[in-house]
């Protein structure tokens, strides 16, 4: 390694849109790293804002050494990656998303692991925060391997290698080697571009020393959309990747897809109907327990929201994964008709 942890220049990217509430705390938190403010450039990439959110940024260029503003009018996060990742000078590049902010030694940790370490990314553990009530359930809901199931990054207390991270800081010659953000995936693009780094030999580390925190969706409603649109563009990645199946990513659309058959079933078979109800029972056992558990420890107050939180997440998630394969099948129906 040529340059130490400080004095190797890093660059930080951050997609943005609308996001007048988050960006703000987003970039003060780059603005106290101990990293040596020569070597951090900073790069917000609006996609179109229509709320006050480049003024904010432009409002902070003074207290900046290397902060740059680039417009996005295609408004889709993966060109907005891609735009700041060419612009960067960096020879490590950070992913960061405005509604995130960072601990104050948030780059020195990513840039001592990528120096001690033969690994081509980095990742920490990044901890969901909410700011309103059902916000904060959310966020305890997304600590959990119940709700999020083996996402490491939100939870894991151990060093590993793992196949994604979110946040992550990437050498800058992966992009060179394994291309940039696939333009074509509105979600799930960070995902990809991890699959193609570990598929081609590349290696990914989870540091939970590393500090992040993400402010989740604020609502039930608005985690459902989210959730919904993971579902959905995780089958356009594994259509494209096929390496990139992973049967944990089958068990929400399978489950659902079970109460569905069997619940219909249940109408002409006692059997059926009782093999329905059982496994009913059984999830919503294991929610109202994990529900009860959390509340115990964060706050009886949160107890009503959380089986809501964690329902979301599953069926949001499963909905969205099913919708995208029901119109793959419909689309080939179709096709095949015509030939």
């Amino acid at each position: 390694m040529v340059n130490g942890p400080d004095d190797m220049r890093v660059s930080i990217v951050i997609p943005m849109r609308n996001e007048e509430k988050y960006i703000g705390d987003c970039l003060e938190s780059l603005l106290v790293q101990d990293q040596n403010g020569e070597t951090l450039e900073v790069i917000v990439v609006d996609g179109a804002s229509e709320d006050s959110s480049r003024e904010i940024v432009e409002s902070m260029v003074p207290r900046f050494t290397q902060l740059k503003l680039l417009q996005n009018p295609r408004r889709i996060t993966p060109v907005s990656l891609n735009m700041g990742v060419k612009a960067a000078a960096g020879e490590v590049v950070i992913i960061l998303g405005a509604h995130s902010y960072v601990a104050k030694d948030f780059v020195s940790k990513n840039l001592h692991y990528l120096n001690t370490m033969v690994v081509d990314c980095v990742g920490g553990s990044i901890a969901p925060v909410g700011d309103s009530y059902q916000g904060v359930a959310i966020a305890l809901a997304m600590s959990s391997p119940i709700g999020v199931g083996n996402a490491f990054y939100r939870y894991s207390k151990v060093q590993r290698l793992v196949d994604t991270v979110q946040f992550g800081a990437y050498r800058r010659e992966v992009f060179r080697r394994v291309g940039y953000f696939d333009e074509e995936l509105v979600r799930n693009q960070d995902f990809e571009l991890n699959h193609r780094i570990v598929s081609t030999g590349g290696r990914i580390l989870l540091a939970p020393e590393v500090h992040g925190f993400y402010v989740v969706r604020s609502s039930i409603p608005k985690l459902f959309k989210q959730y919904f649109d993971y579902g959905y563009w995780k089958t356009k990645v594994i259509l494209k990747e096929i390496g990139a199946f992973r049967l944990r990513y089958q068990i929400p659309p399978i489950f659902i897809l079970t109460l569905l058959i069997s619940g219909l079933l249940g109408i002409f078979s006692p059997a059926m109907w009782s093999f329905f109800q059982g496994i009913l029972a059984l999830y919503g056992a294991l929610v109202l327990l994990t529900s009860v558990k959390i509340s115990l420890n964060s706050g009886l107050k949160f107890l009503p929201v959380l089986p809501f939180a964690f329902i979301t997440l599953h069926f949001g998630f499963g909905l969205g994964l099913i919708t995208s394969w029901t119109q793959r099948l419909i689309a080939r129906t179709n096709g095949n008709g015509r030939n």
